[in-house]
C-alpha cells in the first residue's frame, strides 16, 4: 500500500514541482547576475555609451538534482524507478535549487538627459518581468515525494525541514547616476516599482513519516504551512525596492560594489494551509510553533482495490484533514523582497588578444542560494569580436563552466548594434545526467548619448 498524507503531500508538491519543474529555465537578471564586468557599458565615442535595450537571463542551479532529471519534468519523459532511486542515492541530507528568470527592455535614454554633466540624471528606465525561485530539502523529503513509501515499509522516515519560495514580479526600474562623489569614488541608484504577479511559500519542520511494514497504517508527525496566491495577470501585490552601486577605478580596472533590490512586497489574497504554526494579522511570517501530537491513521475496512492511492485518499480525506489539525485561511501582509549584494574587480589591457579579467563574489538573499565566486577572462580572436570564459562556484549550484561571444551586427543610423550571448553551465549542457544547472542569456546594446 501507498498512504501518504494528502496534505504533507500538497506541501511538498508545492515545495518539489515549484522547485524543479521550473528550475530547468531560471535567471539571472541585468542587476541580479551577469556579474560580466566586460558587460559593454564602455564609451563608444566620448559622448555615446553603450546601453542594453533587451536584457533576457534565464538560469538554474542545484547541488544535487542533474538537469536531465529537471528537464523531463518541464518537457516530459520517463523517469524509471531505478533513475529515481540512483537521483536518490546522489542527494546529501541537505540539498537546494534555484532559478531566475529575466526580460526587460529599455524604454527612456534620451540624448541629453542621459549624462548631464552635473546633478541627477535620470539615466534609464526599463520595463521587465522577473522570476525567481528557491528550494532546500531534505533526502528522505526527495524519497517520499518522488518515490512513494512503499519502498521505505517499515522504515521511519525523517522529512526534516524543507523550504521553498518563488515570487514573480512585473516592474518599472528606474537608474540614477547620483552626483555624489567620495574620494574616487562615484555612485549611482535604482528604484523600482514593482507588480506582484505569483507569490509561493512553503515550510516544513520536524515532519516524519513511519509506515508499517505491512502498509496497514502510518504515523505522521511535525509541522507544516504553504502559502500561495496562484498567478494573477493584474497583480495580486506591489513593491517599493531601490538600489545603490559604487565605482571607483584602481589600477587600470574597475572596483564596482552593488546591493540592489533591497525593499518591501505587500501581498494580497494568500491562501494558507496550516498545522502546527501560530500567526497574527498582517504578517505573512509565523509568530511561533505549536507541539501538536503524532496521528496515526489505518485504512481499516478497506478492499484492495480501495488501499490503492487514490481511491483511499478519496475516501480519507476529510478524515485525514480534521486529524492533522490542518487549519485554511485567507492572509495579506508585507514581506521583504529578496535582495542582491556583489563585489566585483575588473582589469582590461589594450592592445593585445587578452583584453583583461573580471574576478567577484555576489550574495543572493533568496531559500537555497550561497555566496557565488566567480571569474572569468576576456580575449579577441581577431575583428569586432570578444569571447569570454570563465568558472563559477556556489550560488544555487557547485560549480559552472561559462562562456560568451560579443560582437556587433546590424546598424541604426551608422550606429553599430552589439550583441552578447552568455552560456552558464556549459558541463551541464555536455553531461546532463551528472551536472546540475545550466542557462543562458542574450543582450542588446545600443549606443545612446548627446
Amino acid at each position: 500500500m501507498n498512504m501518504k498524507c494528502v496534505m504533507i503531500k500538497r506541501v511538498l508538491f508545492i515545495v518539489f514541482l515549484g522547485g524543479v519543474a521550473i528550475s530547468g529555465f531560471a535567471s539571472d537578471t541585468s542587476v541580479i547576475v551577469p556579474q560580466n564586468i566586460f558587460k559593454p557599458t564602455d564609451v563608444v565615442t566620448q559622448v555615446k555609451t553603450l546601453r542594453p535595450v533587451v536584457n533576457f537571463w534565464a538560469v538554474s542551479g542545484s547541488n544535487a538534482v542533474p538537469l536531465s532529471m529537471a528537464s523531463k519534468f518541464i518537457t516530459g519523459g520517463y523517469i524509471s524507478p531505478n533513475q529515481m532511486q540512483d537521483y536518490e542515492s546522489k542527494l546529501s541530507e541537505t540539498n537546494r535549487m534555484g532559478f531566475m528568470q529575466d526580460l526587460s527592455v529599455l524604454v527612456y535614454p534620451i540624448a541629453g538627459l542621459t549624462n548631464p554633466v552635473e546633478g541627477i540624471a535620470l539615466q534609464q528606465i526599463s520595463l521587465g518581468t522577473l522570476s525567481l525561485g528557491g528550494l532546500t530539502f531534505t533526502k528522505d523529503a526527495f524519497g517520499i515525494f518522488f518515490r512513494g513509501n512503499t519502498p521505505y515499509l517499515g522504515e521511519r522516515k525523517e522529512l526534516g525541514s524543507n523550504n521553498y519560495l518563488q515570487l514573480r514580479q512585473r516592474y518599472v526600474e528606474f537608474d540614477f547616476k547620483l552626483p555624489l562623489k567620495v574620494g574616487n569614488w562615484k555612485f549611482s541608484s535604482t528604484v523600482k516599482l514593482s507588480q506582484v504577479l505569483d507569490y509561493q511559500k512553503a515550510q516544513t519542520n520536524a515532519l516524519f513519516m513511519e509506515t508499517d511494514v505491512n502498509a496497514d497504517s502510518i504515523v505522521l508527525g511535525g509541522n507544516f504551512y504553504s502559502q500561495q496566491t496562484g498567478y494573477d495577470f493584474w497583480g495580486t501585490g506591489v513593491g517599493l525596492q531601490a538600489g545603490i552601486s559604487a565605482y571607483k577605478p584602481v589600477n587600470r580596472g574597475y572596483l564596482t560594489v552593488n546591493i540592489s533590490d533591497l525593499g518591501v512586497l505587500s501581498v494580497n489574497g494568500i491562501q494558507r494551509q496550516s498545522r502546527g504554526y501560530e500567526w497574527t494579522e498582517n504578517s505573512l511570517n509565523a509568530s511561533g510553533e505549536l507541539e501538536l501530537a503524532d496521528v496515526n491513521i489505518q485504512s481499516v475496512g478497506l478492499t484492495g482495490t480501495d488501499i490503492k492511492v487514490s481511491n483511499w485518499f478519496d475516501r480519507q480525506r476529510d478524515t485525514v484533514e480534521a486529524r492533522l489539525n490542518i487549519v485554511e485561511g485567507e492572509q495579506r501582509g508585507t514581506v521583504f523582497a529578496p535582495f542582491v549584494a556583489s563585489v566585483n574587480y575588473g582589469k582590461y589591457y589594450l592592445g593585445s588578444k587578452i583584453r583583461g579579467f573580471r574576478m567577484g563574489i555576489q550574495y543572493i538573499h533568496m531559500v537555497g542560494f550561497i555566496p557565488r565566486i566567480s571569474g572569468d577572462v576576456r580575449w579577441s580572436p581577431g575583428g569586432n569580436i570578444n569571447l569570454t570564459h570563465g568558472v563559477s562556484i556556489g550560488g544555487f549550484d557547485n560549480f559552472d563552466i561559462n562562456s560568451s561571444v560579443s560582437f556587433y551586427a546590424g546598424s541604426i543610423n551608422n550606429d553599430k548594434i552589439m550583441w552578447d550571448i552568455y552560456l552558464r553551465g556549459i558541463e551541464s549542457f555536455i553531461v546532463p545526467s551528472e551536472f546540475h544547472g545550466g542557462g543562458i542569456g542574450v543582450q542588446v546594446y545600443f549606443p545612446f548619448g548627446n
